[in-house]
């Protein structure tokens, strides 16, 4: 197993030799979406010019793939089979299917490579035979999201790449804007490379000058206002976010991160009180009754079916299903705060 920025650096340095399975998995999304493009990238060099990309649930023709694969096999275009799998669940006849092909026996020069792309993994799945088989024939990478204390040295890091020297106090700041939300942090970082001179020392000051935190504060007023079950404001911040240029996967990453939230507040406090359940999952006192409200008005179905209208969304904003996204978030926001 290997952490997705290892893997970029290593990839980055062109001293990899890339196998022909690979298994990509984690709650950062924006590793897991520089892991796809360099991966993309690399497999490209090496002459894999056609792409196929499949979703993974529990009606997925597993046979069908099998005969697709084996007769792509028969020609000399080399192929990338992407499985994009959110639940880390193949069921049987496709945990058969992945162990098989970890288990053939290795090519003169392959012509077929598989990706496997996750979101989290438990420690019951990561034991699982189907990804210990490919953790043993090829790659498991892993996206893990930044500890608090490491975003500022994040921060400054990704601003250096970006031609910009970024001040450590500036970096603190910056990471408590964005709380621990990589994609808004690269988002603001990249707007200040725009309007910065490359090689510029950006302060304090730029931060609190440049960065938007209206956009910041208005992400987290939409958590309060939906929880609350505001349906009317809750669509007007949207409305502003979308229009202030901020990323619909940010949005997204917000409304996901509050559905896991109650989904997880939801289970637990059937087993002990929810006072604890918030202590222990260190929900702030100020948001506590939010979290109460939204808890009194739907229950745990609810929950799940909206995290399920998440995910659809997700395939939206990356192209694999027809539709607006930001129309897919208002409907989602509704649901939430109904």
């Amino acid at each position: 197993m290997i952490l997705a920025p290892a893997l970029l650096k290593q990839l980055a340095q062109a001293q990899m030799v890339l196998p022909s399975v690979m298994l990509v998995y984690g709650e950062e999304p924006l590793y897991i979406r520089r892991v796809t493009d360099s991966l993309r990238q690399a497999l490209v060099q090496q002459g894999f010019d056609q792409r196929d990309r499949f979703d993974i649930d529990a009606q997925f023709d597993w046979q069908g793939l099998l005969m697709e694969t084996q007769s792509g096999s028969l020609f000399a275009q080399k192929r990338i089979i992407e499985l994009s799998m959110p639940t880390g669940n193949p069921g049987k006849e496709g945990g058969a299917f992945i162990q098989a092909w970890c288990n053939q026996p290795a090519q003169p020069e392959m012509d077929l490579v598989l990706i496997i792309y996750c979101e989290r993994l438990d420690a019951r799945q990561t034991k699982s035979k189907w990804v210990q088989s490919i953790e043993s024939a090829g790659l498991v990478v892993q996206s893990k999201p930044i500890e608090p204390r490491e975003l500022p040295k994040w921060c400054q890091h990704q601003a250096q790449n970006l031609s910009l020297q970024l001040d450590y106090d500036a970096a603190c700041l910056l990471a408590e804007r964005v709380e621990g939300n990589l994609l808004a942090a690269d988002q603001e970082l990249e707007k200040l490379a725009l309007i910065k001179p490359a090689g510029s020392q950006v302060n304090l000051q730029d931060i609190e000058q440049k960065v938007v935190d209206q956009a910041h504060y208005q992400l987290f007023a939409l958590s309060s206002l939906l929880l609350l079950g505001k349906v009317k404001d809750g669509l007007h911040v949207l409305q502003r976010l979308k229009q202030e240029g901020t990323e619909a996967p940010i949005v997204l990453w917000l409304l996901t991160k509050e559905l896991r939230l109650l989904s997880e507040l939801v289970q637990k406090q059937q087993q002990m009180p929810l006072p604890q359940v918030m202590k222990n999952l260190r929900i702030w006192s100020s948001k506590q009754q939010e979290y109460t409200q939204a808890l009194r008005r739907q229950n745990a179905r609810h929950w799940q079916d909206c995290l399920l209208q998440a995910y659809q969304i997700d395939r939206q904003i990356k192209g694999l299903q027809t539709g607006d996204p930001w129309l897919g978030l208002a409907d989602l926001l509704v649901n939430m705060a109904h």
